[in-house]
This record gives structure tokens, C-alpha cells and sequence, in this order.
């Protein structure tokens, strides 16, 4: 069976439709490693903008699904949700809201 991408749950903007931009890092709980892409780096290794995983809203509805990466290890990670700031994702963007995701199984198989 083939692993897909998948919807986590949806991010509402309180405002509905604002023009706002989202993002998620996702970070595994065991290490701090972070998904950069297409790996789990180690947390000091990945730039902020190649970490950040947009997330882009629908038909102008302030809903947000939050989609994770079918190729993302097994495992406890840590989703964290930012509003951007700026015109690029940056450390200084406010976190909106986060939570835990158990991946396949805990124990890695």
C-alpha cells in the first residue's frame, strides 16, 4: 500500500478571508530534528524558509488544511502552525496554534 499526503485537520483564520499567509514546521519530539523538504535535519541545519511548509487556503474560505508529507518518518512530531509576517518565513513569525501527531507506528515498523 502506497503512502499518501494527508489532511491533519484545518487551521481557521479568525478573521475568515484576510489575505493572511500560514505556515507549519513540523519537528520530531524526540530529538528536535526538523522536516526540511524531504528529511529530518537536525535542528540547526535547515534554513527557516526551506523548513516552513505552506499552507494555502481555501477558495478564500479562512480555512487552511494542514497536509502532511506522506514521506515523513514514523514517529511523535510536533506541528506548529505560524502566521508570516513578512514577505518570507522567518523565526520571528507568530505561532498560531500547535499539537502532536503520532506518524504509522511509535516504535518505527
Amino acid at each position: 500500500m502506497a503512502l499518501v499526503d494527508y489532511v491533519e485537520r484545518i487551521v481557521y483564520d479568525a478573521g475568515g478571508h484576510t489575505g493572511s499567509t500560514y505556515y507549519i514546521r513540523i519537528v520530531r519530539r524526540s530529538d528536535g530534528y526538523i522536516w526540511d523538504a524531504s528529511a529530518l535535519a537536525y535542528a540547526a541545519t535547515p534554513v527557516w524558509e526551506d523548513s516552513a511548509i505552506a499552507i494555502a487556503e481555501t477558495d478564500e474560505a479562512g480555512q487552511f488544511p494542514v497536509i502532511i508529507p506522506s514521506d515523513l518518518p514514523a514517529g511523535v512530531v510536533d506541528v506548529i502552525v505560524y502566521k508570516q509576517s513578512g514577505s518570507s518565513p522567518a523565526n520571528t513569525d507568530d505561532v498560531q496554534e500547535q499539537w502532536t501527531v503520532t506518524k504509522g507506528s511509535i516504535f518505527g515498523f
